[in-house]
């Protein structure tokens, strides 16, 4: 071969490793933008709070499945209504406990109100803030069954032991007065407030920080985002490798 049928050759090879250098970084460039940008977030996302700050678009959220599960157990005095979703607890259409794995009832008094939930009642205000939870293990034989009302009293009941309201309702006496007790039942949501309350949990089901965190690392895209992310990972490799080539080609030309 001679020397001029080498050099052209020699090249070829240049602008061929050139062009798929380019090409593979234009590529890649959209890949390493995105990483660059959510590992940023995500790295700061206990900051700028998406661990805790949630998605609201219907769309991504039936991408993810998100699903409101269905009411556990629903109590209503007439005047307001707790209903248990999933492990979420709501007074009306507000959220206000979570990890609740049994509701019994509620009622109201005055301005507050109680609601029971396994060996403990819950006090609120009537616009739903939490004023104290009081634990009943240590009075009551088992988790509450029911919660009712004897006139301005709430009375809570488990395994045959009730348990009244104190008159400045700060604690609990047992009940051993013959009174009459109305214990509200557990009942239907009325359909406007289950709509509120499964678009309330949807709201809360899907964080800022999960959605940014399964773009890092591709899955996003389900079962072929991982698979993809690895691929984006080769090709770096591979410009990497190129990059490396078309340095040290000319040095090697120039050694000829």
């Amino acid at each position: 071969m001679t020397t001029s049928e080498t050099k052209n050759n020699g090249n070829s090879n240049g602008a061929w490793l050139r062009r798929c250098h380019r090409w593979l970084g234009a590529t890649l460039a959209v890949f390493i933008l995105l990483l660059s940008c959510t590992g940023i977030a995500l790295n700061h996302s206990s900051d700028w709070n998406l661990d805790r700050s949630f998605v609201s678009s219907s769309w991504l959220l039936d991408a993810y499945g998100v699903r409101a599960p269905p009411v556990s157990a629903s109590f209503s005095d007439g005047t307001r209504r707790a209903t248990l979703l999933g492990k979420r607890l709501y007074l009306d259409d507000h959220e206000v406990a979570d990890d609740i794995d049994a509701l019994a009832g509620m009622v109201s008094l005055e301005n507050l109100v109680l609601i029971a939930a396994g060996r403990q009642v819950l006090l609120l205000t009537s616009d739903g803030e939490l004023v104290e939870r009081m634990d009943l293990s240590a009075l009551l034989p088992g988790p509450i069954e029911r919660v009712g009302r004897a006139g301005n009293r709430a009375v809570v009941s488990a395994a045959g032991t009730s348990l009244a309201t104190n008159a400045d309702v700060t604690g609990f006496e047992l009940l051993t007065d013959a009174v009459v007790v109305i214990w509200p039942e557990n009942s239907n949501v009325p359909e406007a407030l289950q709509e509120a309350l499964d678009a309330q949990y949807r709201g809360r089901g899907l964080s800022i920080e999960r959605v940014i965190t399964d773009l890092h690392n591709g899955r996003i895209v389900i079962v072929a985002g991982p698979y993809l992310m690895d691929a984006v990972g080769i090709l770096l490799i591979i410009l990497s490798i190129s990059g490396i080539l078309m340095w040290l080609r000319p040095r090697r030309v120039r050694g000829q």
